[in-house]
């Protein structure tokens, strides 16, 4: 940018046009505000190099309506160089691009909508179970384009479609993580003697290419289709009662690596659901429940398709089903503040050529009241479960309290769960675990407090060596009329699948995903934050955030660490606003064979909003 573009900028940040605060052409209605921005950038990086610059920035946003705003309304934001290194976005990339929607026909039979967004150059995060998350960077676009027909007297209408892309690059890893996905729905339902129907159907395509940087194999790409149908009844009943029947077909299609036939899951999914319930007496309500699919190998493999992950592939992909039962009644007593819960439960399954059938039986009692000048909840519920092909017996139970009291300026809060030998989604596996939480806060004179957090669970597979999953924090914060800081502590530990878009909880029993899927994973993060207000429009702050992790996966294992600073001061005056900032991360992974990433820079400028119309 020469001098004289410098000047230019500099005098229209400081010169405000008077403008009418909104503009009308005929039927239509249009406001537009926007905020500019110059400054000085210097740029550095272990990676290519540094370089300083001056920088334009900005952003707009252009609304208003034609006619009526239900008949059609707008609103377009597009942005530049903005979330620029360092600025009050806190992002390490100078980000560019548009988010923009419009609404048309709102309020009458035909409802539509559609919205896009766009954005090149942006940051983002790869997910980490309790963990401060990885940085990336990258290009992201969504179409979503819906409509409805809802004429009277006639069945409803409602269709739908989106189309979704990301490519991204792990700093510190030297690999590149892609998802496409496109989903396109149509739904129907009416109202014809008495019965309610609906029904619809709903496609779905997604391609991944998922950065294995943890496990040392090469990128996982994945293609995944589904075609799903469904359609459900449900009718009124006395005693305030109603019954409900569903039936779906769902069929997946996907592909790993180089497509070849072992690489391949396809499989069809039939459900049928049914339900009855009634409400005979005030606060007692009965009923009964039963879900069959014939496929259940399907049904538990789906949640790890969907993400990319590949599953075990089972040579004539052996038959498997599923049939539940189950009846249950609810019944509250205002009075003794108590809610009292029983079921009964067949259920039969068969997976991986081997057979379970099992009875349950189940009674829950939860109470809440006010106790010793606090507010409290409790919750106990037991389990007894009857294996008939292992002649097991389990005691399952499931336990919760809360408790909240307030002393003159303090506030106390603690919960803890616990449950053990609780039913997982097969037979043959119970989980078992606990769960805490607490706070203690004061106030400290009117504009002042000052709060400490803790938290933390685990999980397991009862008697599965290596299924648990355990995450812990703390987190104590002091806040005053002009300052405040924080601090934070978090470790986490257990085992995930890698997908596209970060590591994700193991869903299933690990005994039912392919080993080589799992990624083992441990590490502990802090961060520390401050902030300052010494005087009025001028805001400073300053966060610091470290986490060291570690990866293991059947073949390797990899030592992570991700560090962030930033720092950021802003002062503003009238429409005037001087931003001034410095950000910097370093993060690697040893898998990777490379130093770690060092990406930071330093940001000074000036900028100013304008109200157009």
């Amino acid at each position: 940018m020469n001098r004289n573009v410098v000047i230019l900028v500099v005098f229209i940040l400081a010169l405000a046009p008077r403008a009418p605060a909104q503009v009308k052409a005929g039927e239509a209605s249009v406001n537009l505000n926007a905020t500019v921005s110059a400054g000085y950038s210097d740029d550095y990086t272990n990676l290519a190099g540094s370089d300083h610059s001056i920088v334009g920035a900005g952003t707009a946003d252009l609304f208003g309506s034609y006619f009526n705003p239900n008949f059609l309304s707008f609103d377009i934001q597009p942005f530049y160089n903005q979330s620029r290194v360092n600025s009050n976005f806190q992002s390490l990339t100078s980000s560019s691009g548009v988010n923009a929607s419009a609404r048309i026909f709102g309020g009458s039979h035909y409802p539509g909508s559609i919205s896009y967004s766009r954005a090149f150059n942006s940051s983002g995060n790869f997910d980490v179970p309790g963990l401060a998350n990885y940085t990336t960077h990258g290009n992201n676009d969504v179409l979503a384009v819906t409509w409805g027909v809802h004429p009277d007297d006639l069945p409803s209408l409602n269709f739908s479609f989106s189309n979704a892309n990301n490519a991204y690059s792990i700093y510190g890893a030297n690999t590149r993580g892609t998802l496409h996905s496109d989903t396109f729905s149509v739904t129907s339902a009416y109202q014809v003697a008495g019965f309610s129907l609906n029904g619809g159907y709903q496609y779905s395509d997604s391609k991944t290419l998922t950065p294995e940087f943890l496990t040392g194999e090469p990128p996982q790409r994945a293609n995944s289709g589904a075609n799903s149908f469904s359609f459900g009844v449900g009718h009124n009943l006395p005693w305030n009662g109603s019954i409900s029947a569903a039936a779906t077909r769902l069929d997946i299609s996907t592909d790993f690596g180089d497509t070849t036939f072992s690489d391949r899951y396809n499989t069809s999914i039939d459900t049928l659901t049914g339900a009855i319930n009634f409400a005979p007496r005030p606060h007692l309500n009965v009923g009964a429940n039963t879900y069959y699919t014939d496929n259940l190998e399907g049904t538990l493999y789906n949640t790890l398709l969907t993400t990319g992950v590949s599953v075990p592939q089972n040579e004539g992909q052996q038959s498997s089903d599923d049939l539940s039962l189950t009846g249950y009644a609810n019944y509250e007593m205002p009075a003794q503040h108590l809610n009292l819960h029983a079921f009964v439960e067949r259920q039969q399954q068969t997976f991986l050529g081997i057979s379970f059938a099992s009875d349950s039986l189940n009674g829950t009692a939860s109470y809440s009241n006010t106790l010793l000048g606090g507010s409290f909840n409790g919750v106990v519920g037991v389990t007894r479960t009857s294996i008939d092909t292992t002649h097991q017996s389990l005691l399952g139970l499931n336990s919760s309290v809360n408790y909240t009291h307030q002393i003159h300026r303090w506030t106390v809060a603690g919960g803890l769960g616990y449950s053990q030998d609780a039913q997982t989604l097969l037979i043959a596996y119970t989980t078992s675990g606990y769960n805490y939480s607490g706070s203690l806060g004061r106030r400290i004179r009117r504009r002042s407090y000052w709060g400490a957090y803790v938290s933390g669970a685990r999980s397991l597979l009862t008697n599965q060596p290596g299924s648990a999953n355990s995450s812990h924090s703390y987190t104590t914060s002091l806040s005053l009329a002009r300052f405040s800081i924080n601090g934070s502590y978090s470790e986490s530990s257990g085992n995930a699948l890698l997908t596209s878009m970060g590591l994700v909880a193991t869903p299933l029993p690990l005994p039912v995903i392919t080993p080589a899927a799992v990624v083992f994973y441990n590490g502990r993060s802090y961060s520390v934050g401050l902030g300052a207000h010494p005087t009025r429009g001028l805001t400073l702050t300053a966060i610091f955030a470290k986490a060291l992790s570690g990866t293991q996966s059947t073949s390797t294992t990899s030592h992570n660490n991700n560090e962030n600073l930033n720092l950021l001061m802003i002062h503003n005056f009238r429409k005037l606003s001087f931003i001034a900032g410095y950000s910097r991360l370093v993060q690697g992974f040893s898998l990777s064979g490379t130093p770690p990433a060092m990406v930071g820079s330093f940001y000074m400028g000036i900028s100013r909003w304008f109200n157009f119309f």
